[in-house]
C-alpha cells in the first residue's frame, strides 16, 4: 500500500486523523517520560519560571514532567487541536497552568519572547528548504536574545518516513550548517527511542545558544 496523499499545506487535517485513528501511547513517537529532552533542558539552566515553548507537543507529557519539575511557564503549540485536547483531558485540572495553542510553527508569531525553545520531532518534517527558512524566521522571531534551544530529530540512521510523510535526518554538521550563524550547537546526544511496537528509531538531540550580536 502507498502512502496517503496529503494536502501539502494541510498538516492540521493530516495529524487531526493521526491522532483521532489512535490512542497517543501507542503512537511511533510516544514517551511516558522524556528523558533526553528533560535533561537538555535542565541543562541549559533556565530559570523554573522562564517562558518555554514546546513546538510540534502534540500530547506528549513534556508539559506534565515540566510542570512536576516546578517550571511554571509552559506554552505547547501544535497544529492538530485533536492532540492538545487530548493532552488537556491527561492533565486535568493541571491543563489551566499551561497555555495551549493551535497553530502551524511555520507562520507563528506571538509578542512574548520565549527563554527555550524545544522541539522533538518536528523540524525532521520540514522537508522543503522554504519549510526550514519559514521555521527558522519562527525561531529567530520568538525566542529571546540570550535564548536555548533543544532540538531532536530523527539521526541520519534513523527512519526515512514518519505517520505516511517523508523526513529529513540530520547530524551535527547539517544542524549546524542550517541554524548557523544565528545558533551554536553547545552539545549533542544520540538516542535509540524504542516505539510502542518495538521498532528502533534513531534520533539525535542538540542544544543550542543563540549567538550574541
Amino acid at each position: 500500500m502507498g502512502k496517503p496523499e496529503i494536502p501539502e499545506r494541510d498538516p492540521r487535517s493530516h495529524w487531526d486523523a493521526i491522532y483521532s485513528n489512535a490512542e497517543p501511547s501507542r503512537l511511533s513517537w510516544h514517551q511516558q517520560f522524556p528523558i533526553e529532552s528533560l535533561d537538555l533542558i535542565e541543562a541549559s539552566c533556565v530559570d523554573a519560571g522562564a517562558p518555554i515553548i514546546d513546538v510540534g507537543g502534540g500530547a506528549s507529557s513534556l508539559a506534565d514532567c515540566l510542570l512536576h519539575r516546578g517550571y511554571g511557564n509552559i506554552t505547547v503549540l501544535d497544529c492538530s487541536e485533536v492532540a492538545l485536547d487530548q493532552a488537556r483531558q491527561r492533565l486535568g485540572s493541571m491543563a489551566e497552568e499551561i497555555r495551549w495553542l493551535t497553530g502551524d510553527v511555520r507562520n507563528f508569531r506571538t509578542g512574548e519572547k520565549f527563554m527555550l525553545w524545544h522541539d522533538r520531532a518536528l523540524f525532521h518534517f520540514m522537508v522543503d528548504a522554504s519549510d526550514r527558512r519559514k521555521y527558522l524566521e519562527t525561531l529567530d522571531a520568538c525566542l529571546d536574545a540570550e535564548g536555548h534551544v533543544v532540538l531532536g530529530a530523527f539521526a541520519l540512521c534513523g527512519p526515512g518516513t514518519c505517520s505516511g510523510l517523508e523526513v529529513m535526518r540530520f547530524d551535527e554538521s547539517l544542524i549546524s550548517e542550517l541554524f548557523a550563524p544565528r545558533f551554536r550547537i553547545v552539545s549533542t546526544m544520540f538516542s535509540r527511542h524504542e516505539t510502542p511496537s518495538g521498532q528502533p528509531q534513531d534520533f539525535m538531540f542538540f542544544y543550542m545558544q543563540r549567538v550574541k550580536e
